[in-house]
């Protein structure tokens, strides 16, 4: 019996380390800003893109929290992150907006213009020595919301793109110990009936491990998402771009 315990000891510890368990959180700050065109016009008709800047006055940079939580077990890696955006400020709308007479080219309006963003990604490592490369699938939801009124308070215009896009994803780690990089992306591109879209979504960090629990980061983010066509029958004309640096902590165990 004794043994038969013994081989089944050793067998055990020639077989490939595959499996692991490791968890990291992070927590930080990052600054990120609008830049694009946003155009939409209720119902069937000519959605007019208009630059964030001059037509809303957003665009500055702004503080947002950023968390994310991965789980390693080795191949297959789940990693969640969330942050949420809020902008606004002063324009001169260049062309109409939504269905409202009071808000046409050439009238002064107030803009907000808030974000919530989810991306899960499920990859799978294959590990070329220090270096890692990671395919898989991503889902990035997002919840955005666009609300314009005149400066008289006269007519008030929400608009709100919400749901979950699939994406082809991709992370790539260089692992040297103390300092690691870590990049990945993901991207979509679809055309359903009257509506064409794309998502582009790049993130990439500089980690550095002061202790085998802590950890410090900077990271830069860079969402890019395009919609032109009829959603519910409204028409939109968007290429909106968020981007921005990160800067945080977390714990790895």
């Amino acid at each position: 019996m004794r043994t038969r315990l013994l081989i089944a000891a050793l067998s055990l510890t020639t077989l490939p380390a595959c499996f692991q368990f490791e968890i990291q959180a992070q927590a930080g700050y990052a600054n990120l800003a609008v830049d694009g065109d946003l155009g939409y016009v209720t119902g069937a008709g000519v959605g007019i893109d208009q630059d964030v800047e001059s037509a809303f006055g957003l665009g500055g940079g702004q503080g947002s929290p950023y968390g994310r939580v991965q789980i390693d077990t080795g191949v297959p890696v789940l990693s969640v992150s969330a942050f949420q955006f809020s902008d606004e400020g002063q324009g001169v709308l260049q062309a109409n907006f939504g269905g409202n007479a009071n808000l046409v080219a050439g009238a002064p309006v107030a803009s907000e213009l808030d974000m919530v963003n989810a991306k899960v990604a499920y990859a799978f490592e294959i590990g070329l020595g220090p270096v890692s490369i990671s395919p898989g699938v991503a889902v990035d939801y997002f919840n955005l919301t666009t609300s314009v009124r005149d400066t008289f308070g006269i007519a008030t215009e929400e608009v709100t793109l919400e749901g979950p896009i699939p994406l082809a994803f991709l992370r790539a780690e260089a692992d040297l110990g103390i300092v690691s990089a870590v990049a990945e992306g993901g991207y979509m591109a679809v055309g359903i009936e009257d509506t064409d879209g794309e998502l582009l979504d790049l993130e990439a960090q500089l980690v550095v491990r002061p202790t085998s629990l802590i950890e410090l980061f900077v990271g830069y983010r860079y969402i890019n998402l395009v919609v032109d066509g009829t959603i519910d029958g409204d028409t939109f004309d968007t290429d909106l771009t968020l981007s921005g640096l990160m800067i945080g902590g977390g714990v790895r165990f």
